[in-house]
């Protein structure tokens, strides 16, 4: 696939162009780059390419001269035009199916404009259609002219590693992507969700689906208008390996205290153990009606906070007694709520694997 970029900043695409998978593509002949500077075709002395608008008002405009000139001379007698875009705060919105389009051509011209914009002129004669990567103004058009290049170069066969990457993709079906997960398995507050662990490859599946549909629904409802697409999920909902039950994400809400706030889960429980404070450890001995916070009390949280911090997660309740050397009864003794709920709680972490 061949991309003709007309610029008169060319400098800008060098490391673009030379870097990562567009560098691999160009040695491997799946792609081709020209860059193209209209100042290389003006006919004065100052390599003229703007001038004042006619009716007046602010800025400059592209010439079409110039432009004209640099796209005719870039191709061989007889050679038929390439798709010209002209990338232009005023064009369509640039979408996947879009970027599926334009990937089926050939050969691309990506004429960026610049200043106030191009002269309709040279748009009417040779501007297969304009494009507009966002509902914002940019300097110019070469960032745009970068956002399609990506875009479509990913999906020409070859480009990417593993083509299964473009399967699940954000758009490629009308959702945005679920989230995704690696390593560890537990950082700050937040763990992976536990269906990911399965291996159950239908009901993970099903999963990432609800996910998908609750991030669309939140971030960019007006996706869903496709009609007929919720009840193509939903039916894919009801297949069997449907998400497990108590698979619900932790929503967070905001506790205050003495002028503090800190984010919390449903239950109370804090979300970032990093934010653990004296005023944290008093607003929960209020709150589990403990007289005052003794030794043993800071002890036996910080035996616990020692395990969270190495592990990533506090102990399971059955096993506090062996990680701490305390006795469950003394442990009541000292919250009454039991290990999970007051002293994991008031320790700063989350709620602990036994814990009802």
């Amino acid at each position: 696939m061949i991309f003709d970029i007309y610029t008169i900043f060319p400098g800008i695409f060098t490391s673009f162009l030379a870097e990562s998978l567009l560098n691999k593509a160009q040695a491997k002949g799946l792609l081709s780059f020209n860059l193209i500077n209209p100042r290389d075709f003006s006919d004065d002395l100052h390599k003229t390419v703007d001038d004042r608008p006619y009716g007046g008002g602010p800025g400059m405009v592209m010439k079409p001269e110039p432009l004209t000139m640099a796209l005719e001379s870039s191709l061989s007698l007889f050679e038929a035009l390439p798709w010209v875009v002209h990338l232009s705060p005023s064009g369509s919105l640039l979408t996947q199916k879009k970027v599926r389009e334009l990937a089926s051509r050939p050969r691309i011209a990506l004429v960026c404009g610049r200043y106030e914009g191009i002269d309709q002129r040279f748009v009417d004669l040779f501007a297969n259609e304009e494009i507009s990567i966002g509902d914002y103004v940019i300097n110019g058009g070469e960032v745009a002219a970068m956002v399609i290049i990506e875009a479509v170069a990913r999906l020409l066969p070859g480009f990417l590693g593993k083509e299964e990457s473009l399967i699940e993709e954000s758009h490629s079906h009308g959702l945005l992507e679920h989230p995704h997960y690696t390593r560890p398995p537990s950082f700050r507050w937040r763990e992976v969700p536990k269906i990911l662990f399965s291996g159950h490859h239908a009901q993970v599946a099903a999963y990432r689906l609800a996910e998908a549909l609750e991030k669309t629904r939140s971030v960019r409802p007006e996706l869903l208008d496709r009609p007929g697409l919720e009840d193509e999920v939903a039916q894919a909902l009801s297949r069997p390996g449907a998400p497990l039950s108590g698979q619900k994400r932790k929503t967070m809400k905001t506790a205050e205290f003495q002028g503090t706030s800190f984010p919390v889960d449903d239950e109370g429980f804090l979300l970032d153990p990093e934010l653990w404070s004296p005023v944290w450890v008093e607003m929960i001995r209020q709150s589990e009606d403990i007289d005052e916070i003794t030794e043993e009390h800071v002890e036996f949280m910080m035996l616990l906070r020692e395990y969270n911090q190495e592990h990533g997660h506090p102990p399971r309740v059955r096993d506090m007694t062996m990680v701490t050397g305390f006795k469950l009864k003394f442990i009541y003794e000292l919250f009454p709520s039991g290990p999970g709920k007051g002293a994991c709680k008031m320790a700063g972490l989350s709620k602990p694997d036994g814990c009802a």
